[in-house]
């Protein structure tokens, strides 16, 4: 059984690559590139500055990369996220480079070796999380093909499978087994109060919290997994008559937190590090109803197989109020504290990916509906007309994803309902930006605001394609664009002009455009582009004019856009703003308006 399903997953990597085409060249990717560059910032590089990865990525990387997840810590580089998940894939990394060394191929942590070892450790992980899960809901006495079934479900109808077949080097799957470890050897101990399994499970916490801290919150569900009050106060009580199991287990829990202290100590000469810098929980204003039904990263939107916990909480009701009011409490909590989050979806991610860790303890829930489900007249049928189908949109909206069809992060109903299930390549990418979020108001660069009405002359603006026109949102003149001008009057800010500054820059800009043909514009673009003293073009970033693509003429409508770009330091000579329009569509342009912020650091 093992090898089968370690093999079918492996089998279902590679098919799930060639399929979308990637050849596993990309595995590491996105916030993956911060977990993992602990590994080749060691072993490669042989320092805990992180800045030699970095200028190895940025090489690598498109003119719009800014490596987010690392910031200056005094002489140093540090990186935001913890070593827990580069620990996980370690001894992958470490064959990795013997077969790298055997066929003649660079060490560098990134060749096709390193991105496969990632695959492998991906799908190490998530058998050990998936036979971890099946061994727990067998202790909640669910029979064998129960578990084996919420398993399947688990893997295939959410966006677990995105983050092991797609995106490995993320830490959710690594979290997802060191919790569904922990839940496992929890509940041995709440049944037989073995020291063994109180080892066991505090190491595995240890774990828990070196990956990702805020999964610690996972302590609080031992209510429900201790199954009754009886169990859980004879687990108090064992502890509380043996004070030598709490530093035991307290020794077993603090060494892998220790390896991070010990990193950060070595690293800047300090035990504790805020490396979550400009970033935090806002618990006065927490994004409940959009962390769950919100069509931008909706739990229950992109995992609607999710619903089933619904049931299994009535039938908790039923059978345990205890049960009941335990994991409610804990669920309450656990929405409340992540939706809270000042990124409260996360940034890019498919669907809400900071519930993938705590999948190991929703299995348990959803083992209560499909037990009962399966168990009645003809249930099994409806069980697999159900399953099938909410698998299958899982995997539908995982294409989507993957395609470009749904933004990776600026979803909402209107644009939800134009690529509702559709797969088309028209509709690739068609979809805007919303204005990127920030945790700390930025403060205004004074003397950095321009606007342009087209109607005059403006100092810092070129004035092409600008024309006449009766149809203007103000004024008599407007920027037409068209196969002949494709370029709308440039902001340009460069020489004396230009300021360094010592954090990151943001920009808040509008525009106010007028279709003069239906379906027009859909390729227009906001262009930020920041040159050298060479004219070479050093950061180069784009949004989107149009939110989705429009049928509506001849009415003006408002584009705004707030980004983040690099730091304006000594390499940044001239910084442009303007509209591009690269198919050569026939629209008006009026009201151009750019301000610039400096980020506050805290």
């Amino acid at each position: 059984m093992r090898t089968l399903i370690v093999s079918t997953i492996l089998i279902l990597f590679l098919g799930v690559q060639l399929f979308i085409g990637a050849g596993a060249k990309n595995i590491i990717d996105g916030d993956g590139n911060g977990y993992y560059a602990y590994l080749p910032t060691i072993f490669h590089f042989k320092t805990t500055d992180f800045n030699q990865v970095f200028e190895y990525e940025k090489s690598q990387k498109s003119l719009s990369y800014s490596g987010h997840y690392f910031h200056r810590e005094g002489n140093v580089l540090i990186n935001k996220y913890y070593l827990g998940t580069a620990l996980a894939i370690a001894p992958f990394y470490m064959a990795a480079s013997m077969y790298s060394t055997f066929f003649g191929m660079p060490t560098d942590g990134y060749n096709i070796l390193y991105q496969i070892a990632v695959a492998f450790a991906a799908a190490f992980y998530l058998v050990l999380g998936i036979f971890a899960i099946i061994k727990l809901l067998q202790l909640f006495d669910f029979k064998k093909h129960i578990a084996l079934l919420v398993s399947i479900v688990l893997f295939f109808g959410t966006n677990l499978f995105y983050y092991v077949m797609l995106h490995p080097s993320h830490s959710h799957v690594y979290s997802f087994a060191a919790i569904a470890l922990f839940l496992l050897f929890a509940r041995k101990f709440f049944l037989t109060l073995r020291t063994s399994d109180l080892i066991y499970a505090s190491a595995a916490f240890g774990f828990v919290a070196l990956i990702r801290p805020t999964n610690m919150l996972i302590l609080g569900a031992l209510p429900f997994i201790a199954g009754d009050r009886q169990h859980f106060k004879a687990a108090f009580f064992q502890l509380k008559s043996h004070l030598r199991l709490v530093f035991i287990s307290a020794f077993c829990f603090m060494v892998f937190p220790c390896i991070q202290f010990i990193f950060n100590y070595m690293q800047t000469g300090n035990v504790f590090v805020w490396s979550y810098k400009n970033e935090g929980f806002d618990f006065f204003y927490p994004h409940i109803l959009d962390f769950l039904f919100g069509f931008r990263k909706g739990f229950f939107v992109y995992t609607p197989v999710m619903l089933a916990i619904i049931p299994a909480m009535y039938l908790l009701f039923k059978k345990s109020k205890y049960r009941f009011y335990a994991i409610l409490a804990f669920l309450l909590a656990i929405v409340f504290i992540l939706s809270s989050w000042w990124n409260w979806f996360y940034g890019d991610s498919f669907g809400m990916r900071a519930m993938i860790d705590f999948y190991p303890l929703l299995a348990i829930l959803l083992a209560i509906s499909i037990d009962k489900l399966v168990n009645i007249r003809r249930g099994f049928v409806f069980f697999l007309i159900w399953s099938s189908i909410l698998i299958g949109f899982n995997l539908v909206q995982t294409y989507q994803y993957t395609r470009g069809i749904l933004h990776h992060d600026s979803m909402d109903f209107n644009k939800y309902s134009y690529v509702f299930l559709r797969t088309d390549a028209k509709y690739k990418d068609v979809l805007g930006s919303f204005c990127e979020p920030y945790y700390i108001e930025p403060e205004p660069i004074m003397n950095f605001s321009f606007f342009n009405d087209m109607e005059t002359i403006q100092s810092d603006w070129t004035t092409n394609d600008v024309v006449p026109s009766e149809n203007c949102f103000s004024g008599k003149k407007a920027a037409l664009l068209n196969g002949i001008n494709t370029f709308s009057p440039t902001l340009v800010l460069g020489g004396g002009k230009l300021i360094q500054t010592a954090s990151p820059v943001f920009i808040k800009a509008s525009v106010y455009y007028r279709l003069l043909e239906p379906n027009t514009a859909g390729k227009a673009l906001l262009v930020y582009a920041a040159t050298n003293k060479k004219n070479e073009v050093i950061f180069y970033k784009t949004f989107k004019l149009l939110q989705l693509p429009e049928t509506e003429t001849n009415v003006w409508k408002k584009a705004d856009f707030g980004f983040k770009v690099s730091t304006w330091d000594k390499d940044v000579f001239q910084v442009k703003v303007y509209v591009w329009n690269p198919a050569n569509d026939q629209f008006l342009l009026d009201d151009f308006k750019v301000d610039f912020f400096v980020t506050n650091e805290i």
